[in-house]
Formats: C-alpha cells, structure tokens, sequence
C-alpha cells in the first residue's frame, strides 16, 4: 500500500495549489488493469469533494495523445503514463515535482525513475511492468522453456493457420531481452551504447525470427494480443499489466511462464515503474488557493 499512499499524498499536494472552483478533474492512462487506478481515484474522492474523470487510452497511442495535447492546448490535469516518456518531459509540457511532494516511503530506486535532468518529472505509482511468456492451455499443454523449441514446432502451428508467437515486434521494450540474452545492453556506463558485436547478434537473430515466420513483424501491440485472445497466436509476449485483461478474455485457458531461453541464455526484460505526472501545471498553480 505504500504506492497507494504516495500517491494520495501527491494529489493532496496538487490541490493545495489548486483552484478550488475546479471540482472536476481529468486524468489520461494507458495502463491496462482499471482496478487499480479505479481504487487510487475511489480512496482519493472518500476524503476530498473532488471529482476525477478518467480516460483510458490505448498503450500505443497515450504518447501521441499527450505531444498533440501539448502542442495545441488539449492537456489534461493528470496522467499516468510508463516512466521512460518523462525524457519528452519538455515536448510534453510536463511540470516538474517537488522533491517534498514524494512521500519518504518510496524506495530510491522506484523514485529514480522519474528523475530526469537533475529533476522528479512525476511520482510513481505502479512498479514492475516485466514481459512475460503466455500461452493459450486449448492449444499448448506443457509450455516451451527455449526459443529452440518454438522454432521445431512451427510448422505445427503454421499447418493450423496458428502463429507460433506474437509481440509488438517493433517496440524497442521488447527486443531489449533478447539483447541481453546475448550479454548486451543498450546502456553501458551511463552511455548509449549500440554499435557493440552484441547488438548486431541479437538484431540478427530477432529478424531471423520474423523471416521464419515465427512471428508477424507487421502486428503491433493491439493486433498481437487480439490475436492471442481469438487463439490465433499459441504464446504471446506481454508485460504483467496485460495479465487481467487476458485472463478475464481468456479465463482458465491462460497460461504465465517464462520468457523462452535463447541458446541456454536468460532473457532478461526490463523493468520499470508508472508515474503520475502533471502536464502544465502552470495553469493551476497561477491560482495559489487552497481547498478548503
């Protein structure tokens, strides 16, 4: 509950600089499971007669939705968005945070996500969002341990007009764990680093899967996980925070293991954390009023 907390703590903060004729607020997310941020806004409104509209968006286009936003004056009051946007923190318009606006029972690390440019760019709220292997149990009995495997297997699925497996092909965040399952990684000493032999292995190897046909390049995010859904797909790739919307489509025929072995080697995804952020804050703190 310490997220849960801090997060209370950081709207009261908000509205204490706030204009207390806006009675109505409105806050952007992408993150998939409602019943959080759903229960953040309900312990929120218990204690203050302040009315929070929400506003779902779509993984892949909240980043859109925001920059058009701030370019032509159609921001929201908050959002809760993953923590590597705060590096648009300028094209976004986004506020910076007081250090004393984060409640101390955060730890440093959770906290460091959302400090960029010698700055806190948000607060955050929810903590994890790793990839994860699915599996669809009507088509899959005993789960996959290797990438070895998914490729023997293919012709299996591609007999039955399946796809072995999906993701969002294009997404950086899912290409990184193939990369460090060929001992690289895109920062080294806080450099970008991509000219390595490392990363032209493991790029190598994630375009051999798609000319195998293990995976369909051309899916992103929403047709990879429709697909899954409509067992089109025997395994998906997906982050944690996909995992209620699956299995409430899916039931008992979901299944969680594993990111598959590449040669032996440990896939290591990413981890990260998503903030609460005020995009142009200016506009409410120009009033200077306190709630009462």
């Amino acid at each position: 509950m310490v997220i849960l907390r801090s997060v209370v703590l950081f709207l009261m903060m908000f509205l204490s600089l706030s204009a207390k004729a806006e009675e109505r607020l409105t806050l952007w997310y992408s993150h998939q499971d409602n019943s959080f941020i759903e229960l953040l806004v309900s312990e929120f409104q218990k204690e203050n007669n302040i009315n929070i509209s929400l506003v779902q968006f779509d993984p892949e286009k909240i980043k859109a939705e925001i920059l058009l936003g701030a370019q032509y004056g159609g921001l929201p009051d908050l959002v809760i968005f993953p923590s590597d946007f705060i590096g648009l923190h300028s094209l976004m318009k986004l506020s910076s945070i007081p250090k004393g606006w984060l409640s101390p029972e955060l730890s440093q690390k959770a906290m460091m996500t959302a400090y960029v440019d010698d700055k806190f760019w948000g607060v955050p709220v929810i903590q994890g969002n790793n990839l994860l292997l699915y599996y669809n149990k009507k088509l899959v009995s005993q789960p996959v341990s290797s990438w070895h495997d998914i490729i023997d297997t293919k012709q299996k699925w591609l007999g039955k007009n399946i796809l072995p497996i999906g993701w969002n092909y294009l997404d950086m965040y899912y290409f990184i764990p193939f990369l460090s399952a060929f001992n690289g990684w895109p920062i080294i000493d806080g450099e970008i680093s991509l000219n390595t032999p490392e990363m032209v292995k493991a790029l190598k190897y994630y375009r051999y899967l798609s000319e195998q046909k293990i995976v369909n390049p051309e899916c992103n995010y929403t047709c990879s996980q429709s697909d899954f859904i409509q067992g089109k797909e025997a395994y998906a790739i997906n982050g944690d925070w996909a995992y209620q919307d699956l299995k409430k489509a899916m039931g008992d025929a979901l299944g969680v293991a594993l990111l598959p072995t590449v040669d032996g080697n440990v896939m290591r995804p990413m981890s990260s954390t998503f903030v609460l952020s005020l995009p142009n804050y200016n506009r409410h703190a120009a009033h200077k009023k306190s709630l009462n």
